[in-house]
């Protein structure tokens, strides 16, 4: 049989998808290629000299923090399933024109970037999220199923099952203003984050999550009383 001609720029191209490649990218398609372009600049760069960006805000501890938590709430679930490197490494840069954030694997590391310019209540969440994205990678292939995977695990360890049932327990189908209000400063969280979650738990159904989407009219004003709870500001 004859053999195929093999094609140098293929294997280049080969080559560096299997040690630096981006895993979720947030934000619109339009994005991706502020995402990616960063990220080949930055690991150019640490290929080169091993230094971080002068403009990269943290490396370690907030994402060491956040791995702690998913390990955790990982071991106590008995699933057993994320598995991260050695190495981690994040971090914020500020001023970077379209950057919505990213974790990628470059070599035997992770990669997480985000905007300096993130709320602290969304930095957390994506923090979060693209961390056990890293952690997760090695069974999702498919970047729609990993971030949606992602996304389950980052707000199952950051959202406890008894907390949330004490706002969705009577399987609400209309969320009212002062119900979104409420719910968001009680979980440090955007709302529709928190009702993803109590979609996972079977308290609400896609439908109602589609419906709150385009219905965000008050339907009353009465003030909500915060549950009493033990749970950390």
């Amino acid at each position: 049989m004859k053999r195929g001609r093999t094609n140098p720029n293929q294997l280049q191209i080969d080559f560096l998808a299997a040690f630096r490649r981006m895993l979720i990218s947030l934000g619109s398609p339009e994005n991706l290629p502020v995402n990616e372009s960063l990220f080949m600049r930055m690991t150019d760069q640490w290929e080169s000299t091993h230094v971080m960006p002068a403009d990269l805000l943290f490396h370690k501890s907030p994402v060491e923090a956040v791995v702690f938590r998913l390990q955790k709430a990982d071991r106590d679930s008995g699933t057993d399933r994320l598995r991260f490197p050695d190495e981690m490494i994040a971090g914020e840069i500020r001023g970077e024109q379209g950057l919505t954030g990213f974790s990628a694997k470059f070599r035997e590391q992770g990669w997480i970037i985000l905007p300096a310019e993130l709320s602290a209540m969304y930095k957390n969440l994506f923090l979060t999220i693209l961390t056990a994205s890293i952690g997760l990678e090695h069974l999702y292939p498919s970047r729609t199923e990993l971030l949606s995977e992602a996304e389950r695990v980052a707000l199952a360890a950051m959202l406890s099952e008894d907390e949330v049932r004490k706002f969705f327990g009577l399987r609400l189908s209309k969320f009212p203003d002062s119900f979104r209000s409420e719910v968001a400063n009680y979980f440090n969280l955007p709302f529709d984050y928190v009702l993803k979650r109590a979609n996972h738990l079977g308290l609400v159904s896609e439908q109602v999550i589609e419906e709150s989407r385009s219905n965000t009219q008050p339907l009353r004003s009465a003030t909500l009383r915060r549950p009493q709870s033990s749970r950390a500001a």
